[in-house]
């Protein structure tokens, strides 16, 4: 299966899938098994068209004990870090000083707020704690995980009642829709729309997964104004994160991608470069998926024997 075909041509031909593909559509919560200690290994690509640039890793996903959120909620740790390999400093993470791959782009797309996102990521902003070497956005970790009955989200762990990421609803009809606002504290017009595209099988290194659910993700990252060198109003412009994730059921995540593009649409002069150029890649492909060993009472074990 080729990570490049295009975004939004497979997910209208899995729009299409049969009603019976459809009606085995699995729960919210077989899509994500979160027992603590769970772990998940993927082959991780990057690639950096503004600046020639190619990486290959691997990167580890792992539930690894409590996290709390503001007001007392209760969450997990959902921690990442990298596999037997150097990081590789993408540029824009040597200009920003930034790690996180969300506030990369962010910092990218929104000039007007660069300062600030400095300002707030240096203070404990979090996400702040992505290891060197991550690239996603749509599939990472450093983060607070909870699952209720309605939604799989990630929370922000220094603002109260406050959603860092939001991976899955519980209703999972193709064509559905959710919205989360991110970072408020920024700004007030950056969102993250997740889309459900539908139920197909999908091939990785781990193997096949049928009955994998598709969710496509659109970060639009606001409005950007541009000015000229006297400060007068010349345009304006947005950027977009386009990509998706496989869910596996009664496995989890097993495939992402997603591309950066920095704008995808402009108003004025602002030179900001061609509309709807990619600037970038990033995809995760499962690799191994590792159970918790479970612990047994000699009881249990007389049990199993006799």
């Amino acid at each position: 299966m080729s990570l490049t075909l295009p975004l939004w041509a497979a997910a209208a031909a899995s729009l299409l899938l049969p009603a019976s593909a459809i009606a085995q559509t699995p729960s919210m919560d077989a899509l994500w098994p979160n027992e603590d200690g769970l772990a998940w290994t993927y082959a991780q690509h990057y690639e950096n068209h503004s600046s020639p640039q190619v990486v290959d890793n691997r990167t580890r996903l792992r539930f690894d004990g409590a996290a709390v959120a503001p007001n007392g909620i209760e969450a997990q740790y959902l921690r990442q870090e990298l596999i037997g390999s150097a990081p590789v400093a993408i540029a824009v993470a040597v200009e920003s000083g930034l790690t996180d791959p969300f506030l990369q782009h962010l910092w990218i797309a929104r000039p007007d707020l660069r300062q600030r996102i400095v300002e707030k990521a240096a203070g404990g902003s979090c996400p702040t704690s992505a290891p060197s070497g991550s690239y996603a956005v749509l599939l990472t970790g450093e983060l607070a995980y909870r699952k209720t009955p309605d939604e799989i989200a990630a929370w922000r762990c220094n603002t109260v009642d406050t959603r860092s990421w939001l991976w899955l609803a519980a209703d999972l009809t193709p064509g559905s829709e959710f919205t989360l606002q991110l970072v408020p504290d920024l700004a007030g017009d950056v969102f993250l729309h997740g889309t459900v595209a539908g139920v197909e099988a999908v091939t990785v290194p781990a193997g096949t997964f049928g009955s994998s659910v598709r969710v496509d993700y659109v970060i639009d990252y606001g409005r950007a104004e541009c000015t000229d060198e006297f400060g007068n109003p010349t345009g304006s412009y947005r950027s977009e994160t386009r990509g998706y994730i496989h869910y596996a059921p009664g496995v989890g995540p097993v495939q992402s991608y997603e591309e950066f593009i920095p704008v995808v649409e402009q108003t004025g002069n602002c030179g900001t470069g061609p509309v709807g150029e990619r600037a970038s890649l990033a995809s995760m492909a499962l690799e191994s998926a590792t159970t918790p060993a479970r612990r047994s009472t000699w009881g249990q074990i007389k049990t199993a024997y006799r």
